[in-house]
């Protein structure tokens, strides 16, 4: 009898091997292996594109009359005790401040002026010290960015500078 019971025992493990579902990672394997493939292939592509760097070089044969004018390199240094402004000249206007703060209405006014010097010129670098708080920083690129409602009924541009790179200013030592 202990072996009818050890023969069906044994029958009974074999039926529950039999029934386990084993699958086939075959088909599985070759589509991570495509996957693999395509995201490589992609990751590539897009690393080509973001290592391009667009310039416009003039041509050797191109002589300097044929170049633009020379950029007005306008530089607007916000500091603790007030904001000066500057050109590629070294022409600098100091603005101090008033008791409630910057005096933005003046920056504005002195940024007209210069947009009336060189309509063409689109850009402005804005150099900042480190403990500017941000309101200030946003009324600053505000004065630089939009004329007054009068100025622009007087035929300015609806845009002052609209190209405004940020950066950090040179300790007050340092300045040139």
């Amino acid at each position: 009898m202990s072996s009818s019971r050890r023969h069906r025992r044994l029958e009974r493990n074999a039926r529950a091997r039999a029934r386990t579902i084993r699958l086939n990672i075959v088909s599985l394997i070759d589509v991570f292996a495509v996957l693999v493939m395509f995201l490589l292939v992609s990751a590539s592509l897009n690393a080509a594109r973001l290592n391009v760097i667009s310039l416009n070089l003039p041509s050797p044969d191109q002589t300097v009359a044929e170049q633009d004018e020379v950029p007005l390199q306008l530089t607007v240094t916000v500091r603790e005790n007030g904001i000066s402004v500057s050109d590629r000249n070294g022409a600098v206007r100091q603005i101090e401040n008033t008791p409630d703060g910057y005096n933005i209405q003046l920056l504005a006014d002195v940024l007209i002026e210069v947009k009336k010097a060189a309509p063409k010129e689109q850009t402005l670098t804005l150099l900042l010290e480190p403990d500017i708080d941000y309101d200030s920083i946003v009324k600053v690129m505000d004065a630089a960015r939009t004329p007054p409602a009068e100025a622009r009924a007087n035929g300015l541009p609806k845009e002052l500078f609209p190209q405004i790179s940020i950066g950090d200013a040179a300790p007050a030592g340092r300045q040139p």
